[in-house]
């Protein structure tokens, strides 16, 4: 028999001590119970902890759209002002501060802060200030777009482009926004402007002395016959350059013709004169800002833009209405309400325009927009103005890429802009139409190689034309809500 030596007897020693597994149930349930407590805990904790995340999460989505809500809010207070206004950046103005921020002036357009409209604190609040852009101000470059150039006085805008910021609070969450809003802009240096690549002019003899006016002067809304206005002086009409004035020019060739424009003197001085005098070459209104602010107009999403085209044209007739004619806009007894339509015989369902229109009034001016269809042959009307009953409209009246037309033999009366533009148009004041346009008259151009005969401006009513600067109605028009645009967006 085998002896078992010192060292082995050891082992086995220790094998039944380590195999022998009396009293470890307790330890390991102990272990078990802590790490089952420390999970409940955390279970219970994340339970606890999610609610409020949702809560916060739901509490800046409501800030955001309060700050949202306060932007929109301060948009439509800025409708119908001048952006130096003294109730916006001519006014008062807060520097520094919580609301404006450090170094920066603003107006606190909003204070206190304030709920919306029709509702109490409890469903959150808002506050918007309003001020210019700033060279002095880092980051404004960037935020208003290289190509535009920020302003350098806090209370004087000269780009028109201001900026609102807007923020939002619920139940401790805020947020804030800032948005750039900016309005076209235009300006007239004369009552009729041909700031195109032509300007052919045709003007037949006027039916009497008095029956034609082109006047630079600044006729008021009310004025009735005489111009009461404190804006400066216009040029009767204006043209691009020096060679497009001659073209017009040519056109007065009578002592009658020359004798109803009238205007600023290009040769100076503060007294009107009439004739060729205050025709003049002008560069201040150019295609590239036409385009603009078409550019500008076509981005606000309250644009609605009318559909003129040849498939849907009324027939050419005889005599004036030798042209085809896309739109047709007719009185309805109510002076500030016409009715458009197509030639409902050659379109219908989706393509038929027949539209009840509401032109505006001079508290509420509106945008009329025809958007015409480019005839090479330069052989279409895009609007045609016809009918016995009064037409008054306010704002600004835009014909693209074809003719307007004035064919009416009731009074049509446009007070602010009328804007024709594109290629191969024209503005024609034709049988015996009676129409006054107060404010600023543009024909502009942008085709060079359109044939010769075909006239950008065209004067041969047996009626009465005038056409009367006024800068409280081109204001009415530029200032209006259709005009504005918010360019830029950012949340801060």
């Amino acid at each position: 028999m085998s002896q078992v030596g010192p060292w082995e007897a050891e082992m086995k020693k220790w094998r039944r001590l380590l195999g022998n597994e009396r009293g470890v149930a307790l330890p390991l349930a102990m272990i078990l119970l802590v790490v089952l407590t420390m999970l409940t805990l955390t279970f219970m904790s994340l339970g606890a902890v999610e609610p409020q995340i949702s809560r916060n999460l739901s509490d800046g989505a409501r800030a955001r759209q309060l700050a949202e809500s306060g932007i929109e809010w301060a948009y439509n207070q800025l409708g119908g002002k001048q952006f130096n206004d003294a109730t916006l950046l001519g006014g008062t103005l807060t520097s520094g501060g919580a609301y404006c921020g450090s170094g920066i002036s603003c107006l606190i357009l909003a204070g206190g802060p304030q709920a919306l409209p029709g509702l109490t604190s409890t469903s959150g609040t808002f506050v918007v200030t309003l001020r210019n852009d700033r060279t002095s101000i880092a980051g404004d470059q960037t935020l208003i777009g290289a190509g535009n150039t920020p302003d350098t006085n806090a209370n004087f805008d000269s780009n028109n482009i201001v900026i609102l910021k807007s923020t939002g609070t619920f139940n401790g969450a805020s947020r804030t926004i800032t948005a750039v809003v900016e309005r076209g802009k235009l300006n007239f240096n004369g009552a009729v402007n041909l700031p195109g690549d032509q300007a052919d002019t045709y003007i037949d003899t006027p039916p009497s002395s008095t029956a034609w006016s082109v006047d630079g002067q600044d006729w008021r809304d009310s004025d009735t016959t005489s111009p009461t206005g404190a804006a400066g002086l216009k040029f009767g009409i204006t043209a691009s350059t020096t060679g497009l004035e001659a073209d017009v020019e040519d056109a007065f060739d009578t002592t009658g013709k020359r004798n109803f424009v009238n205007g600023k003197n290009e040769t100076g001085g503060a007294t009107p004169t009439t004739g060729l005098n205050t025709i003049q070459a002008d560069n201040t209104l150019t295609e590239g800002a036409i385009a603009d602010f078409m550019a500008n107009l076509a981005a606000n999403p309250q644009t609605q833009i009318i559909d003129s085209t040849h498939a849907c044209a009324y027939p050419a007739g005889g005599g004036d209405r030798n042209k085809p004619e896309g739109l047709r806009m007719t009185g309805t007894g109510t002076a500030n309400v016409v009715t458009i339509t197509n030639n409902a015989s050659a379109c219908s369902g989706a393509t038929n325009v027949n539209q009840t229109v509401n032109l505006g009034t001079a508290a509420a001016p509106k945008m009329i927009y025809v958007k015409g269809q480019y005839d090479p042959d330069s052989l279409f009307r895009g609007l045609v103005v016809e009918g016995s009953n009064a037409i008054t409209g306010y704002g600004i009246l835009v014909v693209e890429d074809s003719d307007l037309a004035f064919l009416q033999n009731g009074n049509f009366r446009w007070n602010g802009i009328v804007l024709v533009t594109g290629r191969n148009n024209s503005t024609a004041f034709l049988s015996n139409s009676n129409t006054e346009i107060r404010g600023a008259l543009v024909n502009n151009e942008t085709n060079p190689s359109e044939a010769a005969g075909y006239y950008e401006f065209f004067m041969s009513s047996t009626g009465t034309t005038r056409i009367r600067a006024s800068d409280e109605n081109v204001q009415r028009a530029l200032m209006a809500l259709y005009n504005m645009r918010i360019s830029a967006y950012r949340e801060d």
